[in-house]
């Protein structure tokens, strides 16, 4: 049964189920028609859209039904007549234009502020209490005389509504042919009174006679409050259960919704006009003229079997708060088109200021900079992958590590981690051998403890750690650059008790350590630097680190969830989360544009489901395609995403062809605006590889999942065909392009750069990382 359900399902969402192809086929035709006739122009005469709906059967309607309908602005005249009779707009059905997704979600969420509002401020008072909108079906000893009876027949029940304000009897139900008790005492004094002082109006027997009840309702019968004249009654009469001023008569209960409230639910005035959104009202956006000239046009668009556009308003919403946090965290870059030159005076592990110079490219989108977008998720090859560029950098720098030493100032003022040519520093002005700073390296002759040659550390010894502690069989290591962080030193190699020890062996553990690993650029440096230099380099300072073997640069650069093994990058989900970012504001307003002028249109044609999968399939693809060929950039942006719903939308002109006057200008349109785009890839702050292969995944995305498409006449059997072949090419084509991620990366193709951006200018395509100039000279 299962395995029957999933292949029915299966078959009816590809549109190939023989069982309903027909009823779906032609929801699909409407649906690409009205999506033709929005975005493609007119169509031809024997494919336009019918001019009439299709007849329901009448049924009687509710005097409020009708008064409801006849304030409706939007229930339109019968095609072909101008003169249109209550009667004929009675039993037309009424056409009902879709409230849009956000107008609901503001409805709501205004109603539940509303309620809980009232709630709260709501105090319990004996009216509200006795408020009903139809008889209690018992009352307590306390209360009036209980009263039993039925107020009315069942015939005269399913016409009078339980909310007028005026109670009426007919003598032949009420009676002993009705089967329901006769009221008694007051309350059937009251009714008599009432239903005596209230005759039958003209239009009121007019209405019965079109309502099809005027059997059922007797001539002694008054018409609901809601169609009397306010103004003939006082005010108490509207505002009380009863028309009559009887005090225990309205103890009894039964009262009636208030005539305000009636009228505040039914008043339509400020309903949202067709194609008059909160966008259409405030650029003052009106129907398209082609639209317009076609007969129930208006009401086609909007039809119930369209889907409403949840994953586009959905998507945008979280790129729009994920932006605006992104900018509330980490604030602006600078904006502009060329490199940043930044440049101060900066405290180094010299003790002395330094003139220190860098550059790093400019945010012309109006955003972050570049390594806050790779923190918050680009796409970005070095975080996703083991890199060998970036692997080969960093054993380089281990190797020249392990020939560092402790450099210890004479005047004991600090120690630092350096080699030994930045250790020996000579005075200012003196040419003599004498150094201010000390470089403490064991070496065969200068044994240290344990008998090691490599080292020493500043701040850090085996010998004197106690978490981790060095005990066989988890010695550390002669090799300083395998040496854990230390939690914990005892209390010999604390600072407090230098003077207590006479052994140098021990200087570089109690003199104060001035440097610490700093992470500096996207591509994680690393350098033993002070705080405050770290800082105006923008970097990530790691002062519980000695050595930059201790700390994994990559995995602060990439942020995010940390790496499983600090050597290997396994950020593979960057190319789902790049869809969700932008480089700032001006990217941000081009994606909201598109979205909901494209995407919001097609996915009322598709659904959100089909929608979703074009959508994420494109731009997934189109980033691991950036991701091969240009691995060192950061790119955000669902650009890959948006080519799949040009892909899309060509695919659907394919498919409306025959029926379109002008085709060939639909399709030069959506191919002028595809080559722009592409053309316009060529800066360096637009990713063309995200486009290329988003078009091309769209394209065979959009042949498999919307149904109905195919490359001729349609045929089940082909477009069954059609499916595998389009599905397994796409797995194939990203089963490639995973190949030559992981298994045969490309590193570094530089005629790759140049469809991504032409060098107009020696920085027009500048690399993303921080450049230093540093003057060694001391100040």
């Amino acid at each position: 049964m299962v395995r029957n359900y999933i292949k029915r399902e299966t078959a009816a969402f590809f549109g190939v189920d023989p069982m309903q192809e027909e009823a779906q086929r032609a929801r699909w035709v409407d649906r690409r028609k009205r999506l033709a006739t929005r975005r493609y122009g007119d169509l031809k005469d024997e494919y336009a859209i019918a001019p009439s709906l299709p007849s329901t059967p009448v049924t009687p309607v509710t005097p409020y039904a009708m008064q409801s309908r006849l304030a409706r602005p939007d229930v339109l005249p019968q095609s072909g007549t101008q003169d249109v009779t209550d009667a004929a707009r009675w039993e037309e059905p009424p056409v009902r234009r879709k409230e849009s997704v956000a107008k609901m979600t503001f409805s709501g969420v205004a109603y539940v502020v509303s309620r809980l509002a009232r709630q709260r401020a709501r105090e319990p008072t004996l009216s509200r209490t006795l408020s009903r909108s139809i008889q209690p079906a018992a009352q307590s000893e306390s209360a009036t005389p209980s009263v039993r009876y039925r107020a009315q027949s069942p015939t005269l029940c399913s016409v009078q509504e339980p909310f007028f304000d005026v109670l009426t009897r007919d003598s032949r139900d009420l009676g002993d042919g009705g089967g329901a008790a006769a009221p008694s005492g007051e309350l059937s004094h009251l009714l008599d009174s009432s239903a005596a002082a209230s005759a039958p109006a003209p239009a009121a027997a007019a209405m019965q006679q079109r309502m099809g009840v005027g059997d059922a309702v007797d001539s002694n019968q008054s018409m609901p409050y809601h169609f009397q004249h306010r103004d003939r009654q006082p005010k108490w009469a509207r505002q009380n259960t009863f028309s009559s001023g009887d005090s225990s008569s309205r103890e009894v209960g039964m009262s009636r919704i208030g005539n305000s409230f009636l009228e505040r639910a039914f008043d339509n005035s400020d309903r949202r006009q067709y194609g008059m959104g909160v966008v259409g009202k405030l650029f003052g956006r009106s129907l398209k003229r082609s639209v317009a000239r076609q007969p129930r046009v208006r009401e086609q668009l909007e039809d119930i079997e369209d889907h409403r556009p949840y994953f586009t308003y959905w998507v945008t919403t979280v790129q729009i708060l994920i932006l605006f946090i992104s900018i509330a965290c980490y604030g602006f870059g600078t904006i502009g088109f060329n490199l940043n030159q930044r440049s101060g005076l900066v405290l180094t592990t010299s003790l002395s200021l330094k003139q220190v110079d860098y550059s790093e490219p400019a945010n012309f989108w109006i955003g972050p900079r570049a390594a806050d977008l790779i923190h918050l998720g680009a796409k970005f090859a070095p975080c996703m992958r083991k890199d060998i560029k970036i692997l080969k950098e960093i054993d380089e720098s281990r190797l020249k590590e392990r020939n560092t030493a402790c450099c210890i100032r004479n005047d004991e003022s600090g120690c630092v981690q350096s080699s030994r040519s930045d250790c020996s520093v000579l005075p200012r002005g003196t040419r003599s051998p004498y150094t201010i700073e000390t470089w403490k390296k064991w070496s065969n002759g200068n044994v240290g403890p344990g008998g090691r040659i490599s080292g020493s550390v500043c701040g850090l010894d085996p010998k004197y750690c106690e978490a981790p502690a060095s005990i066989a069989p988890y010695e550390w290591p002669d090799d300083i650059t395998k040496w854990p962080i230390c939690r914990k030193t005892n209390s010999r190699g604390s600072p407090q008790r230098r003077f207590q020890y006479k052994d140098k062996a021990a200087e570089h553990m109690v003199c104060e350590v001035i440097g610490h690993p700093c992470c500096i650029g996207i591509h994680g440096s690393c350098e033993i630097t002070t705080k405050e230099y770290c800082d105006f380099v923008r970097g990530y300072f790691h002062e519980e680190a000695s050595l930059c073997s201790q700390v994994s640069c990559l995995d602060d650069v990439c942020g995010m969830i940390p790496f499983l093994s600090p050597e290997i990058p396994d950020q593979f989900y960057r190319l789902w989360t790049s869809l969700f970012l932008h480089a700032g504001l001006f990217h941000l307003v081009i994606t909201i544009v598109i979205q909901y002028f494209l995407m919001r249109d097609l996915e009322k044609l598709t659904g959100a489901f089909r929608i979703g999968v074009i959508y994420m399939g494109s731009g997934v693809a189109g980033n691991l395609a950036s991701a091969i060929f240009v691995p060192y950039r950061a790119e955000v942006g669902p650009a890959g995403a948006q080519f799949g719903l040009l892909a899309c939308l060509i695919v659907e002109v394919l498919n409306v062809w025959p029926m379109l006057k002008r085709p060939g200008h639909a399709m030069l349109r959506l191919l002028g605006i595809t080559l722009f785009l592409f053309v316009l890839g060529l800066v360096p702050w637009i990713d063309n590889y995200a486009h290329l292969f988003g078009f091309i995944f769209g394209f065979l995305l959009s042949y498999a999942l919307l149904p109905y498409v195919s490359f001729g006449t349609y045929d089940r059997q082909r477009k069954i065909a059609l499916i595998w072949v389009c599905l397994l090419s796409c797995l194939f084509l990203f089963a490639a392009l995973f190949a030559l991620f992981y298994v045969i990366p490309v590193y570094d193709c530089e005629i790759c750069t140049y469809f991504n951006c032409l060098p107009l200018t020696r920085d027009f395509c500048a690399e993303q990382n921080i450049n230093l100039k540093r003057d060694d000279g001391l100040v």
